[in-house]
């Protein structure tokens, strides 16, 4: 949005969106944090929702006739929201990019063909992308990925620490147990038998648990009633995952970050049975966390479903915690995942593109 911005000062921007689009300038049809659903049986159940926001974008689309339409990750939504704007007049006129593509590596390759089809371009922010989609005659581009772009310089270790009451010599462990409230409930509960688990092994132990924006503090406060000991940290997550001796992050984009940062971690993920039932069908990849998606191997262990148990959290963990081999080696497949993520400027070359897009003249953003 603010790349948008400073290249077309004078753009009208509407859509879907959060607080800090909206303060950036986004004129808000309907807030992103109502859109947040996880799973298969969530997404069914909120499926009016989802059919009324969509019709609410593509009036406006049909009113406002932008000259270009960025659909943003969202894959559920925005491929059907796709279709239906292909359909709409002036579609000869209004250019289409898709700005961090669905993982068609992983599972429904024919969305694939339905972005080449239907896409004038898409920006993809991991380079194995490119060739995965020039397969189907779709225009990609390797923009790089936009964490690299958000990451400030962390504050000195032994600061950040002592801000949260630790001591700079502690040894720490993250806790992420995830940003979405269904997440939350569903995996607080067994990151608390864990660090139960871990200090009875290790009692000199700190854990510092990330907040996530968005959720209320009730919900972290209900779950937390008698888990004395840990530090909850709102904002900082980043810092968390740059000084933490070890972590143990949900699957999903924290675990790039994670992976950014280099310290060990453990991935871990649970879904209602119905969603994991229908996903494992689905899914054709032999891991669920990126980094070890980008390595083609184990960067860092990985628990899912009947897995994510205290006993095998803490089994994974300890070693990373411990073994100064297990340390290293994981430190290195994770250097291997940063050099993967490209340099920073996503925003810049994105905005090159939709430059591109709309006056036809080529910003070199290949």
């Amino acid at each position: 949005m603010a790349e948008l911005r400073k290249r077309f000062p004078d753009a009208n921007l509407f859509g879907i969106g959060g607080d800090r689009m909206q303060a950036a300038g986004l004129e808000l049809i309907e807030h992103s944090r109502r859109m947040s659903f996880m799973g298969f049986a969530e997404v069914v159940r909120h499926l009016p929702f989802i059919f009324n926001v969509r019709r609410r974008v593509l009036d406006q689309i049909r009113k406002r006739n932008p000259e270009l339409v960025i659909l943003i990750d969202y894959p559920g939504f925005h491929l059907s929201l796709l279709r239906k704007l292909s359909r709409l007049p002036g579609v000869e006129k209004r250019k289409v990019l898709y700005y961090i593509a669905p993982q068609v590596w992983a599972w429904r390759p024919g969305r694939a063909k339905t972005l080449a089809k239907l896409t004038d371009h898409i920006a993809v922010i991991f380079p194995f992308e490119v060739e995965v989609f020039a397969r189907y005659n779709a225009r990609a581009t390797f923009v790089g990925h936009p964490l690299l772009d958000e990451i400030a310089p962390a504050v000195p270790r032994g600061q950040f620490l002592k801000g949260l009451g630790l001591e700079p010599d502690d040894r720490v462990v993250g806790l992420f147990p995830g940003s979405r409230k269904q997440e939350i409930r569903r995996h607080l509960p067994v990151l608390l038998e864990t660090v139960k688990l871990l200090r009875r092994f290790q009692p000199e132990l700190k854990f510092i648990l990330a907040e996530a924006p968005g959720v209320p503090t009730r919900l972290y406060d209900k779950l937390m009633r008698g888990s004395a000991g840990i530090v909850r940290a709102f904002g900082v997550s980043h810092a968390i995952l740059a000084h933490a001796n070890a972590s143990i992050v949900k699957s999903g984009s924290a675990t790039v970050e994670a992976a950014y940062f280099g310290n060990p971690f453990v991935v871990f993920y649970k879904t209602s049975p119905l969603s994991y039932a229908i996903g494992r069908r689905m899914v054709n990849v032999p891991f669920i966390a990126m980094p070890n998606l980008l390595t083609g191997e184990r960067a860092v262990p990985e628990l899912i479903q009947s897995e994510v148990t205290c006993e095998n959290l803490v089994g994974a963990l300890v070693p990373l915690l411990t073994v100064p081999q297990e340390i290293e080696a994981c430190r290195a497949r994770l250097r291997k995942v940063r050099e993967s993520l490209g340099h920073g400027g996503a925003a810049k070359r994105v905005v090159d593109i939709c430059e591109q897009l709309l006056t036809g003249e080529n910003k070199n953003a290949d």
